[in-house]
């Protein structure tokens, strides 16, 4: 392959990924992103009861006010089901939710636990999911403009947003509720993305000290050459344990999973094709790596 060929190829590669950008923003405002218990308070039920049918098999025998009001999912151990209403429900008896539950699916659904999420705690929750993401990618932003340079602090950056708002519009279109595994997923893929980010950097860093002469395309391309091999290991390694966890995991990891899956893919994409050109169109050049010159005055 060719210098000036993959100088190319990043470059396509930056206007797909605005094209997907545009595609997850209609996505989101589209489909809308759904938003979990966790956010907008209600009531979980949690019932125990025997079944191999999935969650949409359940929800699909329901009728009347359970039909209407009601989302069966499946809870942390097998054998146990969450019951989830929203706070405007008209049910609010928990035994007698379970009851006319049993009597619809013909299931012996025993009563748990039932536990109440109010608008002011799911609003506070919202809230501190919003400010933990700002926080996370605030402190990246400042770290490496501290290690390395601001224009790399920016790319970054830049990095972070296409991978979080292609992956919020993969969740909205897969209609994947937001809870806060979900935005646990998102820390987790903000950190993984910077991490692809920081190696090319930092290889980058080196080619241009060692090659003050040469320009920033070529430079760039010896870096994302020099520590692709790396890039796609890693991955692969990591998309496989997630792609168990994905398979394995059962629905009440399936946000998480999914979220970390779709982070992941688009974080070592968006490494080459977002992270590696925006530092180059923000006009970084060797010059800003070279040592600097003592000034030294000349005594008569």
């Amino acid at each position: 392959m060719k210098i000036h060929s993959l100088t190319q190829i990043r470059y396509l590669g930056l206007a797909g990924s605005l094209l997907l950008v545009a595609a997850s923003f209609f996505a989101i405002f589209h489909y809308g992103i759904a938003m979990s218990i966790d956010f907008t308070g209600g009531v979980v039920v949690d019932v125990a009861f025997q079944t191999l049918a999935p969650a949409a098999e359940i929800q699909a025998g329901l009728t009347g006010a359970l039909a209407e009001w009601v989302t069966v999912e499946a809870g942390s151990s097998p054998g146990v089901w969450q019951l989830v209403l929203p706070s405007n429900a008209p049910l609010v008896d928990p035994q007698a939710i379970v009851s006319l539950f049993s009597e619809q699916t013909n299931l012996q659904a025993e009563l748990i636990q039932a536990t109440v999420v109010g608008p002011q705690v799911g609003e506070e929750l919202y809230n501190q999911g919003g400010l933990a993401l700002m926080a996370a990618s605030l402190s990246i932003m400042i770290y490496l403009a501290m290690r390395f340079e601001w224009r790399l602090a920016l790319a970054a950056i830049a990095s972070l947003v296409h991978d979080t708002i292609i992956t919020l519009g993969l969740l909205a279109v897969l209609g994947v509720q937001m809870d806060l595994n979900v935005v646990a997923g998102l820390l987790a893929v903000i950190g993984y993305s910077l991490n692809d980010s920081i190696v090319i950097a930092d290889r980058l860093r080196d080619v241009l000290k060692a090659r003050p002469d040469a320009d920033i395309y070529s430079s760039t391309n010896l870096a994302v050459k020099a520590t692709f091999s790396r890039t796609l290991i890693t991955a692969g390694t990591t998309l496989f344990t997630i792609g168990c966890l994905l398979v394995l995991g059962g629905e009440a990891l399936y946000g998480f999973s999914i979220t970390l899956f779709a982070g992941v893919v688009t974080g070592t994409w968006s490494s080459v094709t977002i992270a590696s050109t925006v530092q180059e169109m923000l006009g970084l050049n060797p010059m800003h790596y070279q040592p600097k010159q003592d000034l030294i005055d000349e005594m008569p």
